[in-house]
């Protein structure tokens, strides 16, 4: 598996060169969920038929902070995570395209024409239900006829169809996962995921109150800004720290029982752990969501429900299964 990012211009930086030929999918794929997981299948398949190799094209960002950067949104996964999930997919590339205003201006022919065919050589493109490429057409134009456009270049457009939960009966989409967490609805984000919501981060320093009621805790400053962090509340969790996992009790939220207007906190109590945590590198799994945010009318509440959640908590992650 190899990652390559192309350069500004969207040309292989000097020395790089694919193999051949490659059959190719190409998408956003923020989360690499179940659905994604499907598609890179089909990838992988189609590509061993045709004896080619296999390529994920994705972006070093979402479109819309560049096609409507006055609007705002939220990520699944930082571009560190992103990158570890596809390449974990056993595929031969996943090529990294810097999504900025003059690949935003490109038509679909021209995407096909100058990135695809030239500097890809993409033969067969599996397409998403859901994704389009190219500068959306004018208003009131046709669709774009991306089985028409590919002919010319000597690409073949595959389309593939949508997967859906079983249970629910909503497609295996990003959105989809983004709606369930903030909804709250935690296990069923992480069952359209196939693995748990992870927030990561370093530890920075806080007010210390964690400590002061018996429950030291680190709290955490995201890797990305533009993270979706999930409703307010206590969460069992699995923390990750330097390839050991430990598990924790996370909260997030704004500590109304201490006072009115902080800012919002992500902190974690981890189990067991022993030693300095400044300055490290956190991956912390949600497994579950065991209460929202409460305010108490004194400290001496406060640490009583601590208290049932640790107890919670510990049950919940003793019987986890992931």
């Amino acid at each position: 598996m190899k990652l390559i990012r192309t350069e500004e211009g969207i040309s292989l930086p000097k020395g790089v060169a694919l193999a051949g030929p490659v059959v190719a999918t190409m998408g956003v794929f923020d989360g690499v969920h179940l659905g994604h997981k499907y598609l890179i299948n089909c990838l992988k398949n189609e590509a061993k038929k045709a004896g080619l190799h296999s390529a994920i094209i994705t972006f070093d960002q979402p479109p819309i902070a560049v096609v409507r950067p006055d609007v705002p949104y939220e990520k699944l996964h930082s571009e560190i995570e992103k990158l570890e999930h596809l390449m974990a997919t056993g595929v031969d590339y996943v090529v990294v395209l810097p999504f900025d205003p003059p690949l935003a201006a490109l038509s679909a022919e021209e995407f096909c024409s100058s990135i695809l065919a030239k500097v890809l050589r993409v033969k067969k493109l599996l397409m998403g239900y859901d994704h389009n490429f190219g500068r959306p057409p004018q208003k009131g134009a046709p669709r774009t006829d991306y089985h028409t456009i590919g002919a010319c270049y000597g690409i073949e457009i595959l389309p593939q169809d949508p997967i859906y939960d079983k249970e629910l009966g909503l497609p295996y989409s990003s959105s989809s996962v983004r709606k369930l967490l903030r909804e709250g609805s935690l296990t069923t984000a992480n069952r359209f995921l196939g693995y748990p919501y992870c927030l990561r981060g370093s530890v920075v320093g806080g007010l210390g109150l964690g400590r002061k009621f018996g429950y030291p805790t680190a709290n955490i400053s995201l890797e990305d800004s533009y993270k979706l962090i999930p409703p307010h509340g206590v969460y069992a969790v699995w923390v990750t720290i330097e390839g050991q996992r430990y598990g924790g009790m996370l909260y997030i939220g704004r500590r109304p029982t201490i006072a009115d207007g902080l800012e919002e906190s992500i902190e974690v109590n981890i189990f067991d752990f022993m030693g300095n945590l400044y300055d490290a590198k956190l991956s912390i799994e949600l497994i579950a969501h065991t209460r929202g945010e409460m305010r108490f009318d004194t400290h001496q509440e406060l640490v009583a429900q601590i208290d049932r959640d640790f107890e919670e908590v510990h049950m919940i992650l003793t019987t986890a299964t992931c």
